[in-house]
């Protein structure tokens, strides 16, 4: 380490060599005599400088921090903190200063004093342009730490004026310390960056009529890394506006001219934040019929917010969804309107937990006496066992259980199939929705019970269906802002042949097969209008494919994976379909049936 006192460290040296001279000699020349008068005003000195030390802080024994009601801010909070959302709405800071416990312990009976000052150079008792931000605070041995409020305006005031700055200024904020009356040589301080641009207005914002309410869409000109989200501003206000995101104290539209936007009021707040990347939202609680002003500002992640955009205009009125449409044309079917979604959940939930309970109860038990005795009478059911792996000759295969499809295929349920058998034109489904078919995706599990001339089976299905489009306008010429849909959770109760004893016999990769089943298909006709409307339709369907085994494309893999997991095989299938969901020719049911294919993904267990 530095030796902080050398010179006394050399009058140190000289002192013990001059003591034993004077030991021995009474008389001293006049050299040594200054000499040594030098060395005693230095320790002197010295040894005052070292007690003031001891009693004096530096600005290392102090702590500066500055928070919000979040906390502390970093050096990144002090970088973004004071935006302008903080110049126009004043924010309080709570400035805290604390000396450290050792420094403490030295001051005695002495105080310290401290001011928060803003400026470039605070820190040097000369300088100028520093504005005093507070009151005092005052330290001491026992009062280590004490803070004071600081309002963002008042530094704001200190640095810019009233203005709030639309380019970067920068600054620093100081705590000016004084240890009795003397002041501090250095100062503790942290930097400041003030104003800036700001978020810029969205663009291109257009509005679309929607029954009491308005789809309005607009350009975002930012990303996550600068906004926090959108807001959309209606005049006439809602009757119920929503909590605005961006500070709200009065910031006047910097661009100016933005009509009853100006004053950003939160009356005029219509929509929720909105996330960025989401440039839509349908705006609710609105009267048909009344024109409004719409626009859209961006929220900065500081709350700053932008100017508004551009205005456009709408006026709600209502709108034909599908399940208007199709009452308007005659449509027979009954449901039960609802706002949530209980009854599918419910529906979809039993099934599954009972499809779960009979897989346990069949591996618990193997059969259930009803099952063995139609089997039985029908094809003679075995127990099913163990095979000759064909894959690698003299290696036994695991037992075959279970088959578990994975499927996919086109479907447009026959709604307008109820017109076409009246002799009737009207088309409700092929108007909203078109005639094109949209993805079924469905999930059926069999239980193997028998293996007598092939493979006999009872299995249970789910599947998911869903088609969306824009709901009409009242004229039925165009689109309106609304969202109108079509929704069905068709659940199955099938029995399955596979004629697979091809594969055992004579080692073929296709096998055919067929089923045939019951189906409750649950649907849901949707608006984002009204409410929901539920019901469900009772039919039947029956189906032939062929599977397609993949074990031969690499059997020593298709081996290992049964032995490892035991799926015995892997096959790919093709299948073409008939589903008669009409309830048995009921007149008040929804036809949602279809005549498609399927292809998917087997595996058997």
């Amino acid at each position: 380490m530095r030796d902080r006192y050398p010179r006394r460290r050399a009058c140190d040296f000289v002192w013990l060599r001059v003591a034993p001279w004077l030991q021995n000699h009474s008389r001293m020349p006049k050299q040594v005599w200054l000499r040594f008068a030098a060395c005693g005003a230095t320790l002197m000195v010295a040894t005052a400088a070292q007690a003031q030390d001891n009693t004096t802080p530096t600005v290392a024994d102090f702590a500066l921090t500055i928070a919000d009601s979040n906390g502390p801010l970093t050096s990144d909070g002090f970088a973004s903190y004071f935006s302008q959302a903080r110049c126009a709405c004043s924010t309080t800071l709570t400035a805290t200063l604390t000396i450290g416990s050792d420094a403490a312990a030295k001051l005695g009976g002495n105080t310290i004093d401290a001011v928060f000052m803003v400026g470039d150079n605070c820190g040097d008792p000369q300088a100028t342009g520093c504005t005093s931000v507070s009151g005092h605070l005052t330290l001491s041995a026992a009062q280590t730490s004490e803070d004071v409020d600081i309002t963002t305006s008042s530094i704001f005031a200190a640095v810019t004026g009233l203005t709030c700055p639309t380019s970067t200024t920068s600054s620093r904020l100081w705590a000016i310390i004084f240890v009795g009356s003397t002041r501090l040589t250095e100062q503790p301080s942290v930097p400041l960056t003030l104003g800036g641009p700001g978020p810029s207005g969205p663009t291109d914002v257009k509005t679309v009529s929607a029954d009491k309410g308005l789809l309005v869409s607009w350009t975002a000109t930012g990303d996550g890394s600068t906004l926090l989200g959108h807001q959309v501003l209606c005049s006439p206000g809602p009757a119920k506006p929503s909590d605005a995101w961006y500070d709200t104290c009065g910031v006047s539209n910097p661009n100016g001219g933005a009509g009853p936007f100006d004053s950003f009021d939160p009356k005029f707040v219509c929509s929720g934040l909105i996330a960025v990347g989401t440039n839509s939202t349908r705006v609710q609680g609105l009267e048909n019929g009344r024109s409004y002003q719409i626009a859209v500002v961006a929220v900065g992640l500081d709350a700053t917010p932008s100017a508004p955009s551009a205005i456009a205009e709408g006026t709600p009125a209502p709108t034909v969804g599908f399940g208007d449409l199709y009452g308007q044309d005659g449509g027979s079917a009954t449901g039960c309107a609802v706002g949530g979604g209980g009854l599918e959940r419910g529906a979809i939930l039993a099934a599954i937990a009972g499809g779960l309970l009979l897989a346990w109860r069949w591996r618990r038990r193997r059969r259930t006496l009803l099952i063995a005795l139609l089997l039985t009478a029908a094809a003679g059911a075995r127990p099913a066992a163990a095979d000759i792996d064909l894959r690698s000759p003299g290696v036994v295969a695991s037992p075959r259980l279970w088959n578990v499809e994975l499927r996919f295929g086109p479907y447009r349920p026959n709604v307008d199939s109820e017109f076409a058998d009246r002799g009737e034109s009207a088309r409700p489904y092929e108007t909203l929705f078109s005639s094109s078919r949209h993805l079924m995706t469905q999930l059926e599990i069999d239980r193997q019970l028998s293996h007598r001339g092939g493979t006999w089976g009872l299995g249970v299905g789910v599947g998911y269906f869903n088609v969306t489009a824009a709901a009409l306008t009242e004229n039925l010429q165009s689109r309106s802002g609304d969202q109108t849909g079509l929704r069905l959770i068709p659940l199955t109760a099938v029995m399955v042949y596979r004629a697979d004893m091809l594969r055992e016999r004579w080692g073929s990769p296709v096998v055919p097969y067929a089923k045939a089943g019951l189906d409750c298909a649950l649907w849901r006709i949707s608006d984002t209008s009204q409410a929901n409307i539920n019901g469900r339709t009772l039919g039947w369907h029956a189906a032939a494919g062929v599977t397609i085994d993949l074990s031969p494309l690499d059997p020593e893999a298709a081996g290992e994976m049964d032995r490892e997991t035991g799926v015995n095989q892997t096959a790919v299938f093709f299948e073409v379909a008939r589903y008669s969901l009409d309830g048995f020719g009921s007149g008040n049911a929804l036809h949602v049936g279809d005549t498609t294919w399927f292809a998917g993904l087997m595996l058997e267990l």
